[in-house]
């Protein structure tokens, strides 16, 4: 569903507008899909424009969040400006290496194995490309560390083995990536 409605005002009191309001929603098909649609309101007058730019937003927000929680805490760095800087700089730098490792394992399709999802039947992915390939990168450095542990634990479960089989199949290929 799609609805665009120029020059729109705000409620008299307000003194908004006027301003663009574009409607975009989705149906859900099985219970999956998103459960409102979006209304955005906007200058812009093509409603394509408008819902390209608002993709975009999105991955933004996924990089505040990258560098804030998902990995490097920023917002808790005590340190002064020119430090500030330079850890700013080595950050775009890690991310820039851990996201192309993560399109990389979205390429080579053995991202069910390194990334997690979102619930048990959810199809939806919690990671970005960055999150998944930290992951991954944690995966082959665990696997290269405790490889006799490993084995271990997949010989206490015979039924596993092609499960097993597969996972490692998908380690080699995530090792061949980095």
């Amino acid at each position: 569903m799609r609805q665009f409605y120029p020059a729109v005002a705000g409620h008299k009191g307000d003194g908004l507008g006027p301003f663009n309001l574009a409607i975009y929603g989705q149906r859900q098909y099985h219970g999956q899909g998103p459960k409102a649609p979006w209304y955005i309101l906007t200058n812009l007058s093509d409603i394509k424009q408008v819902m390209a730019i608002y993709r975009c937003r999105w991955g933004i927000e996924q990089l505040f969040k990258d560098c804030k929680t998902g990995g490097y805490n920023l917002e808790e760095t005590p340190v002064n400006d020119q430090r500030f800087l330079a850890l700013v700089l080595l950050i775009a730098l890690a991310y820039t290496l851990a996201t192309f490792h993560g399109q990389r394992l979205r390429q080579l399709r053995v991202d069910h194995y390194a990334g997690r999802l979102q619930e048990h039947q959810d199809k939806t992915w919690r990671q970005s490309d960055f999150g998944l390939g930290l992951y991954g990168q944690r995966w082959i450095f665990s696997m290269n560390l405790w490889p006799q542990a490993a084995v271990q634990l997949m010989a206490l479960k015979p039924h596993k083995r092609l499960f097993f089989q597969r996972g490692l199949q998908a380690l080699s290929l995530m090792q061949q990536a980095f």
